[in-house]
């Protein structure tokens, strides 16, 4: 069942647009959920990003943080969670200089067709739409329901996720999950939300991972200059998670975001003195990290060595930012954190969002934006939400 699926799902992808929408076809929410392309996208992806460079510097470069954070996690999927440094060599050995949007899916763990997003995004893309017509915390709650609950509209099935954790438990993957692959966060949300709908917050202290800032990051963002930007940050926050060093980081990265937003030139290591009191748990990250560039270890180095590959904070965070902080571009930071392998998309995503806001719309490559199967509707989104 499942390798048909993969076939139908491929298919979907590489047929041509009459093709792929015969009247009789049957098609599964994942299958509605991947469609992307048809006659006309880069004329319209060109107008967007047209309109996008239109705004002013602010919404301009909010919107370039949150497209950049979609497209670097899409550069980085096909080899999420590659954990067996010689195999991820081996996976980019013809594609060291360009390993983003890698043709062929590398995760051991899930498969979807190149140019897909992560749940990293997806969860974001949720926060993304509860800020487009006036943001309110019921309003992001219902959005992520909408993404990830019964029937929802992304193809996340979790009942086909349940029998392939099964596998993974065991230590008995004999082949990716084909399709959507989810985060014990949200998981854990869904079951919380299911309980009490009115529960606040619904995150367990015990997620450790980056979904508490994918959350939140439209909404700070949203929120800029704003005097509740900490409350209704910290509140989208909690919905992934109440682990203290979860939160703070998030809160950490939100405020690193804005503030490229506000000033491209702003020293991001700077942050780890505005912090230091409010937030010593992300403080001393930020001395690792410190370290790790005044000892001119290279990201693979660090990231493998140091702060550790895996998408548990403070380690994603650390990553992130190293690779952030020791390069000059956007395609700089993001090629590197993905040949470090591991959790590379969580790196990614925050990484997109910071050289995103820094660097600007210019300097994400329009081919990569293209490759991005949903950077239509991210970008009509981002649109709506900051043009205003």
């Amino acid at each position: 069942m499942l390798v048909l699926l993969l076939f139908v799902i491929l298919g979907a992808v590489t047929s041509a647009p009459e093709q792929q929408c015969s009247e009789q076809e049957d098609i599964s929410p994942l299958q509605q959920a991947i469609r992307h392309d048809g006659p006309g996208r880069s004329e319209r992806l060109a107008v967007l990003l047209k309109r996008a460079q239109e705004l002013d510097p602010i919404p301009r470069r909010q919107v370039a943080a949150l497209l950049g954070a979609a497209v670097a996690d899409a550069a980085a999927r096909p080899l999420h969670w590659v954990y067996d440094n010689t195999a991820l060599q081996q996976h980019i050995a013809d594609a060291w200089d360009t390993p983003e949007f890698l043709t062929e899916n590398r995760s051991p763990f899930y498969l979807l067709p190149t140019g897909e997003n992560s749940c990293y995004w997806d969860i974001a893309e949720a926060g993304l739409r509860a800020v487009v017509d006036g943001y309110s915390y019921n309003n992001l709650v219902s959005e992520l329901v909408k993404s990830f609950g019964s029937g929802n509209n992304k193809g996340y099935d979790i009942d086909v996720f349940r029998e392939f954790s099964k596998k993974v438990k065991a230590r008995n993957i004999d082949a990716p999950l084909e399709g959507r692959y989810f985060f014990e966060s949200v998981l854990t949300f869904l079951s919380a939300h299911e309980a009490d709908k009115n529960q606040k917050p619904f995150g367990s202290s015990k997620m450790r991972s980056t979904e508490a800032f994918c959350v939140s990051l439209p909404v700070a963002v949203k929120f800029l200059g704003h005097d509740n930007f900490e409350n209704v940050t910290m509140e989208a926050v909690g919905i992934m998670s109440t682990w203290k060093t979860s939160t703070q980081l998030a809160m950490t990265a939100s405020i690193i975001v804005n503030k490229l937003i506000k000033n491209p030139d702003y020293d991001i290591m700077s942050i780890r003195d505005e912090i230091a009191d409010k937030y010593p748990k992300a403080m001393r990250s930020l001395e690792e990290i410190r370290d790790a560039v005044n000892n001119k270890w290279d990201h693979s180095t660090s990231v493998i060595q140091v702060f550790g590959p895996a998408c548990n904070n403070p380690s994603s965070f650390q990553g992130a930012l190293h690779a952030t902080v020791t390069s000059a571009s956007y395609t700089e930071a993001v090629r590197k954190t993905i040949r470090a392998g591991g959790c590379n998309c969580s790196r990614a995503f925050f990484i997109g969002a910071m050289c995103g806001a820094k660097y600007g719309l210019s300097a994400i490559p329009g081919d990569w934006i293209a490759k991005t199967n949903h950077s239509e509707e991210i970008l009509t989104l981002a649109l709506k939400a900051f043009s205003s």
